[in-house]
């Protein structure tokens, strides 16, 4: 099995780059960490994710059985995996401006 050293290159600067951002960003907000409020937004965020990703599996199957679209797995699994990361960033932001 070879490895395609500048794709993989590419992913490890690709998370490099996340968690820089991800340090930036956490040192400049002023919320703590964990208290009640940002669990509660957490868990409706999780909530939201898992019945977003059920609406999303509803739609391909239902697509499948009744020959709307055909996908091939590689294509259902990233569009599973954008779908599911896309809401767990989109969720925790919404509740979080919503509840200010």
């Amino acid at each position: 099995m070879a490895v395609n050293l500048i794709i993989l290159f590419g992913v490890l600067t690709g998370l490099a780059i996340g968690w820089i951002i991800y340090l930036i960003l956490r040192k400049k907000t002023d919320e703590p960490e964990r208290d009640e409020r940002t669990e509660k937004v957490a868990c409706k965020a999780a909530q939201s994710t898992i019945i977003v990703l059920m609406f999303l599996l509803a739609v391909i199957g239902w697509g499948d059985v009744l020959d709307l679209f055909k996908l091939e797995t590689p294509m259902t699994v990233s569009l599973i995996f954008f779908v599911l990361l896309s809401s767990l960033i989109v969720f925790p932001r919404y509740y979080n401006l919503k509840k200010r």
